[in-house]
């Protein structure tokens, strides 16, 4: 018997995916306002390689533009939002983001630096990064949104206790978790670094910026691979035991084998009261928290405690404490 028990679309975490496709359209219409007296009559749309603007659009046309794009994007967003949409909702996602991330960052830049320059002329410079860097914002939707899987039928495991079960030993029990915090938390750091990189940048003496844009963005890169761990994992239970992976980056953040077993069930998990997300160590109890919510939970031989966020944990229990009593090495 092969059981797969794979988180289903969740409306919530859609939702979220959704609104950040809105962000864009939002940021543009608010500094159109808030720069409408204070913009010239056209922007620059392309520098020379002395750095001065050699061509340029109507302020009017380069706004409309980004919120054309940008409010087309959020709205396929929300419309994509229908149920027969869940199987290409993520990659769908992807591709909006880098449209409304690339159109309104043209407009935010040009439009930002025109601005900031007043009666000088304004200079693009190294902030060209910072738009490239935009076309990669559907990340932050596509990472948010619910990772469809078909519909499979998870069989109903009875309860189980460590004298009377057997278990077939090529059972298994699969989830793929996401985590929307650790996802908007890996979005900010790439935009934060960005800025501060470009920040860097242009700073007057090129050599000691250059060198602190490379540390900048080495401690940026640390910081986002350490969170991509736990933006999505995969838990599964078989005969090897429990095992926690990050679905990202492919490594293995926990594995209880199943002679260090000695009970599984369902419990409620906060990361208020487990002190964040990500994994978690509280006493004797360590954790891997991705949201609020159900939880399996494993009371190990050596007294500890470990658990895990995931969704309807009922069965992934039943089946470890089968597949637990079942292995002579745990008695």
């Amino acid at each position: 018997m092969t059981m797969v028990n794979s988180s289903a679309p969740t409306r919530t975490r859609d939702i979220a995916a959704a609104l950040t496709l809105w962000l864009p359209f939002v940021a543009v219409v608010v500094t159109w306002l808030l720069w409408i007296n204070r913009l010239p009559g056209a922007l620059p749309r392309q520098w020379g390689r002395d750095g001065a603007v050699s061509s340029t659009m109507p302020t009017w046309g380069m706004a409309v533009v980004a919120v054309v794009v940008s409010l087309g994007a959020a709205i396929l967003a929300t419309y994509w939002l229908r149920e027969r949409g869940a199987p290409n909702r993520r990659q769908v996602y992807l591709g909006l983001g880098l449209a409304a991330g690339l159109s309104s960052c043209l407009w935010l830049t040009t439009a930002g630096i025109t601005v900031a320059a007043g009666a000088a002329e304004p200079k693009m410079g190294a902030w060209i990064l910072l738009t490239f860097a935009a076309c990669g914002y559907g990340l932050l939707p596509f990472l948010i949104a619910q990772k469809w899987v078909a519909p499979a039928t998870v069989p109903e495991l009875p309860e189980t206790t460590a004298e009377t079960t057997t278990a077939d030993p090529a059972a298994t029990w699969t989830a793929v978790v996401t985590s929307p915090v650790m996802a908007a938390i890996g979005g900010l750091i790439v935009l934060g670094g960005a800025i501060g990189i470009v920040a860097q940048l242009r700073d007057d003496e090129l050599a000691s910026a250059a060198a602190a844009s490379v540390m900048a963005a080495a401690i940026v890169v640390l910081i986002l691979l350490v969170t991509l761990l736990f933006v999505q994992v995969r838990v599964s239970v078989d005969q090897r035991g429990l095992r926690v992976v990050s679905r990202l980056l492919g490594i293995r953040l926990k594995q209880v084998p199943l002679d260090q077993v000695e009970s599984a069930f369902a419990d409620t998990v906060s990361p208020l009261h487990s002190g964040g997300w990500g994994y978690r160590l509280t006493g004797g109890r360590s954790a891997v928290v991705m949201r609020n919510g159900p939880a399996l939970v494993v009371n190990l031989r050596r007294g500890n405690q470990f658990a895990v966020t995931v969704d309807h944990p009922q069965a992934a229990a039943a089946l470890l404490n089968a597949l637990s009593a079942a292995n002579p090495m745990a008695h």
